[in-house]
């Protein structure tokens, strides 16, 4: 996403340090005070930079609140998630990728992003669109092509793998953000992460394995053959 600024003049160039001060500035007063609460001079007196030098790189707080969150978004490197030789192999590399999810997402600072995110998405459609995409939507994304993989293979009959994945992602996360939103609750340990995860990915593998790979003695899975697939309608 490209990030807007006022055309550059002949002035000095600009400080890199004084545009990461403002961006790190502006980035704990929204998620402190929120966007409707935080003016630009208060990004500046917070940043250490007159309040000129604050629109000499953002011309708006729109634009300065795309420039946080573009920066945000490329930060978060999400893990390849390939399809392995063995069904097994091919469950725990999605158990490590569900985890992985989980405990980012979980995140104090994350759960606050994203609440930000929806109180501001009416007014930046387009900001909330890459948000979703880059995060939300490229998890989704590599789970129905991981699903996809293993039905082209024989080894799981899921007629819809987008909405499977959608379903075990929301499995995956269950209340826990909707609990750290309202305060009731903290961020889930590795532990519980681990077993919500692995406890979603077995029920998938339950409803859905063709039985057609014979599975290891792995008692994390031992149990997904074991369940009878949906009927078909």
């Amino acid at each position: 996403m490209s990030i807007e600024r006022k055309p550059g003049g002949r002035g000095r160039p600009r400080d890199p340090a004084k545009l990461e001060a403002i961006l790190d500035a502006a980035y704990d007063l929204f998620l402190d005070r929120g966007i409707a609460a935080t003016p630009m001079d208060l990004v500046a007196e917070r940043a250490g930079v007159s309040k000129m030098t604050v629109y000499a790189n953002f011309q708006d707080k729109p634009t300065l609140l795309a420039a946080v969150f573009d920066r945000r978004r490329k930060t978060m490197r999400l893990p390849d998630l390939p399809v392995e030789s063995h069904l097994n192999l091919s469950l725990d590399r999605l158990a490590e990728f569900g985890e992985l999810v989980v405990s980012v997402v979980t995140r104090p600072e994350v759960v606050r992003e994203t609440r930000l995110m929806a109180e501001c998405a009416a007014d930046q459609p387009r900001l909330a669109t890459v948000f979703y995409t880059a995060g939300r939507g490229e998890i989704l994304k590599r789970v129905v092509l991981f699903l996809k993989g293993l039905t082209e293979r024989g080894v799981l009959a899921i007629n819809d793998p987008e909405l499977a994945a959608d379903q075990l992602i929301g499995a995956w996360l269950g209340m826990t953000e909707l609990r750290q939103s309202l305060g009731v609750a903290g961020p889930p340990s590795s532990s519980a992460i681990a077993k919500r995860v692995r406890y979603a990915i077995d029920t998938l593998v339950r409803a859905w394995s063709t039985d057609a790979e014979p599975r290891s003695a792995d008692k994390k899975y031992t149990a997904a053959g074991s369940g009878r697939r949906p009927r078909s309608t």
